[in-house]
């Protein structure tokens, strides 16, 4: 089904399914929202200098909630293989995303999908079994970990190196 491995923390593991997505499984375009924790925009943005990989930005609506109509027209362009990188909770204004919504629409257009789960892990349950996320990144210490452990799961179809 998958594999999951340990890293030094959400921002490394959130890293390694962007970077990884486009070095080793051709994604050349990244859909996101602009309410991403910082490490998913810094990130982003060298991607987009370093790797000339295309950003397009979802729009919110005016509670900061993903608009899902915008992401489902973003991804009817299906000429470049495509990442859609969505947190699943907005670590400072509280919105979520429907992971299964967003994980049918990526299923649906052959996109590829990351969610940041570091405020969620532990408090609500996912299951990789029937929703389908090629990566979901968390932390240890956000449900009593300890500090300074986080961890990827990448769906076992996804071969990185």
């Amino acid at each position: 089904i998958g594999e999951i491995f340990f890293t030094s923390g959400g921002t490394e593991s959130n890293n390694m399914a962007l970077k990884c997505a486009v070095r080793d499984l051709g994604v050349q375009r990244i859909i996101s929202s602009p309410t991403e924790h910082h490490c998913i925009l810094h990130t982003l943005e060298a991607l987009e200098v370093n790797n000339s990989v295309h950003i397009d930005y979802v729009h919110l609506d005016d509670k900061g909630r993903v608009e899902v109509a915008h992401l489902d027209e973003l991804l009817q362009d299906t000429s470049k293989k495509t990442l859609v990188s969505l947190m699943h909770s907005n670590n400072e204004i509280g919105t979520m995303i429907d992971l299964d919504v967003i994980s049918q629409l990526c299923q649906q257009y052959g996109a590829l999908f990351h969610s940041d789960t570091v405020q969620t892990m532990g408090y609500y349950p996912i299951d990789v079994t029937k929703t389908k996320i090629n990566f979901l990144s968390g932390s240890a210490h956000k449900f009593h970990g300890p500090k300074g452990v986080g961890f990827i799961y990448i769906n076992g179809n996804n071969i990185i190196k």
